[in-house]
């Protein structure tokens, strides 16, 4: 992720629009989320501060976290695998994008499901 990605996250999703009632998982890429979005519950590892150590806590908060957000990334390695989601794109066709990964994410769930 880069700064970019964070203002296209921005832009999509303005702050005040995430209820506190929803968490929200992200990684280190979006530090200072927390502070543009302060309504919202943001679930996001600690980052180790400059010549100290995390807290057992803290450190046992990180794991929960990233036990969580592995399962993401796997998932999202799944849908990568059927290549329509990663290779360029050259149908202009509109809305046939979100129905490719909509497939992609189906056969996914559909692989997962009869292993």
């Amino acid at each position: 992720m880069s700064s970019y990605d964070y203002s296209i996250f921005k832009d999509l999703f303005p702050p005040g629009l995430f209820p506190e009632s929803i968490n929200i998982w992200l990684d280190m890429a979006f530090i200072g989320l927390d502070k543009d979005y302060p309504e919202a519950s943001v679930m996001m590892p600690k980052k180790k501060p400059r010549g100290k150590e995390l807290t057992a806590g803290e450190k046992a908060r990180n794991k929960a976290i990233s036990g969580v957000r592995v399962r993401v990334e796997h998932a999202i390695a799944g849908i990568k695998r059927l290549r329509i989601t990663t290779d360029k794109f050259r149908n202009k066709t509109d809305s046939f994008s979100d129905k490719a990964m909509l497939i992609s994410c189906g056969l996914w769930n559909y692989h997962l499901k009869c292993r």
